[in-house]
């Protein structure tokens, strides 16, 4: 591809949708350029074309929806003449989307891991693919530029320049064609020559794995059988922690015996002590005392119980710790070493093929990069068991497992709170950065933007109308549709109040005005702004471009630009403008009426014909 192609250029796209009334301009001549590493935010209201204009790239349009003209250029080849087939190589490969809602975006019947599988498989890169993807590209670019070329020989027919040119372009695609084939076959040769070569090195170093399995087998075995395992009554029995419960359950006895027999001795004394004098005095006391030694004995007892619980307890953990742990960790050594074997087969197998092994090894990898917690637990698990954060972040692993060179964000935050949303634009950045891709942003939020973007374009009624950097954008809005969104938004450095809304409804999209759509809305309307749509301007030499007529009016009264009969006097900008009578007003003294004072350009042409006509003293 040459250098001087940018990675993604959009022109003059129009996109419209067909209903029972007729069709609906959704997108109305939008251009613009995304460059890699690039951050572009797109923002404007509900229903300007925002999402449109990425489903126009992506070419997942209703069946309602058309692309009726424009181009949409990825690094020289234009993907509006690309069949499906071809179309299916990009889409998800090299640009990618992460659409607004991700419940709904997610098949919920579907684990993550199966959707992420199916992402990853798709969308593999075969070798023979990978070896000719360049000079597939430069065939479809050659055959692109040469119908560019016939149709420009129908209307010149006459043109030597354009002959030759085609007859260079015929002869480099013969070339490539045939190069094409060539490294194709040369490619698929390869490719046998190597998988057979791998599988018989795997045949000569699975013979480790082999004797692994052998000898883990064996230990298990060898421990399986009851009489090994089952512990002898010596080993029970002279465990320390077996004495221990053995001292202990003594202890609890002799206590449970003396507090029976303090029990026993005042039930014999209770004869004696009513046969005492003074029997109504003592009798409550002593009563006292036998309820105090029976709660001893039952207290007691308890223990005594639970100390003989325990060493029941002991016996099992025994059994557990010395017979049943070392059989399960036998067997579990014994999984391992046949499924690090089951591993290094398929490591193999996809050494130069993607399957479903290295498809779950690079999903698994992939949610770990997004910040997913438990990734081998998410990827078993459907997309209701999961929160909107973690489903956001899943939609962003599936555009981003094939690392494209463009990811396109359609509202990536919208039903997120403050703090994911934060969480996802920080993740956006980091990736952006670790991949080098571009990143085009659909938002209706501007904090978003100011947050994450380098450059902004505003939309409204499927036109772009105002584009900058983000400083020119916060700083130095020149559009009233511009001013109104950032007046809008609520600021910390003033005081609580209403915010300014912008008053009135966006324009119904079927029956587009004749000039300005944002005249019906607009503060600074003129009569011009409902007669004809205003061109582009450039606001100064950064790119800071705007279509209104209020701020051509502005560049005028400053004399930084001149719109006298159509055509600009003034160097500093270019401008393809209309005749605007705008120039200063001043009062006359004898009839006190509103005279417009003439341009500096119509009193100088006026001068040099009076010159040409009459002479110097006349003119003077």
């Amino acid at each position: 591809m040459p250098k001087s192609y940018r990675l993604l250029e959009v022109k003059d796209l129009n996109t419209s949708f067909k209903i029972d009334a007729g069709r609906v301009l959704a997108v109305n001549g939008v251009s613009f350029e995304l460059d890699k590493g690039k951050i572009l935010g797109i923002v404007g209201e509900s229903g300007s074309g925002k999402s449109v204009t990425a489903y126009s790239i992506m070419g997942i349009l209703d069946k309602n929806g058309r692309v009726d003209s424009g181009k949409i250029i990825y690094n020289g080849t234009d993907l509006l003449k690309l069949k499906e087939k071809q179309m299916r190589s990009i889409r998800g490969n090299k640009i990618s989307i992460i659409f607004q809602d991700a419940m709904t975006s997610l098949n919920p019947t579907w684990s993550i891991g199966n959707q992420l599988r199916e992402a990853i498989l798709t969308h593999s890169k075969d070798p023979i693919k990978l070896a000719t993807e360049d000079l597939e590209n430069a065939v479809i670019s050659d055959k692109q530029r040469i119908e560019a070329m016939k149709k420009g020989l129908l209307h010149h027919p006459d043109s030597q320049e354009l002959k030759d040119d085609l007859t260079i372009i015929t002869n480099k695609l013969e070339s490539d064609t045939k190069k094409l084939r060539e490294t194709r076959e040369h490619a698929a040769a390869e490719l046998k020559v190597n998988e057979k070569q791998m599988m018989r090195h795997y045949h000569k170093t699975v013979r480790d794995y082999n004797l692994e399995i052998r000898k883990k087998r064996k230990e298990y075995w060898q421990n399986y059988t009851k009489l090994n395992n089952k512990p002898t009554a010596g080993e029970i029995f002279g465990h320390q922690h077996y004495q221990r419960h053995i001292a202990m359950i003594n202890t609890k006895a002799q206590a449970l015996s003396t507090a029976k027999e303090y029990l026993q001795r005042l039930k014999d004394n209770f004869p004696l002590i009513k046969s005492k004098p003074n029997y109504r005095q003592i009798l409550p006391r002593y009563l006292n005392y036998i309820r105090r030694a029976r709660k001893a004995v039952r207290i007691a007892k308890g223990e005594y119980r639970k100390a003989k619980r325990g060493l029941k307890f002991y016996r099992i953990k025994f059994n557990y710790q010395y017979v049943h742990r070392p059989r399960t960790k036998r067997k579990n050594d014994l999984k391992e070493a046949k499924l690090a074997k089951k591993n290094y087969y398929w490591d193999c197998r996809s050494a130069y093929r993607e399957t479903k092994y290295s498809a779950n090894k690079k999903a698994l990898q992939m949610l770990k990069e997004v910040g997913i917690t438990e990734p081998e637990k998410r990827l078993k698990q459907y997309p209701f068991e999961l929160s909107g954060g973690m489903l956001q972040r899943c939609m962003i692993a599936m555009a981003l497992v094939e690392k494209p060179d463009i990811l396109i964000a359609d509202e990536p935050t919208t039903a997120l709170d403050v703090t994911i949303q934060a969480q996802i634009l920080e993740l956006l950045k980091k990736l952006q950065k670790d991949y080098g891709m571009a990143i085009m942003i659909i938002t209706h939020d501007l904090g978003v933007v100011a947050q994450i973007c380098d450059e902004v374009d505003i939309m409204y009624a499927g036109r772009i109308v105002e584009r900058g950097t983000v400083n020119d954008i916060f700083y130095n809005p020149q559009h009233e549709y511009t001013k109104g969104l950032l007046k809008s938004m609520p600021k910390l450095n003033q005081p609580k109040g209403l915010l300014d809304p912008i008053k009135g409804n966006p324009v119904d999209l079927f029956c587009l005005p004749k000039g300005c759509a944002f005249a019906s809305r607009c503060k600074e309307c003129m009569k011009i702004c409902i007669d004809k749509y205003p061109e582009e301007v450039a606001f100064d030499r950064s790119g800071h471009c705007a279509s209104c007529w209020a701020m051509v009016k502005r560049l005028h009264n400053a004399h930084k630009i001149d719109v006298v009969r159509g055509k600009p006097t003034g160097k500093p900008l270019v401008y393809n403008g209309a005749l605007i009578a705008d120039a200063k007003k001043k009062k006359s003294k004898k009839d006190k009426k509103v005279v417009a004072e003439p341009a500096p350009t119509i009193v100088k042409e006026a001068k040099a014909k009076d010159v040409k006509k009459h002479g110097k003293k006349e003119s003077k």
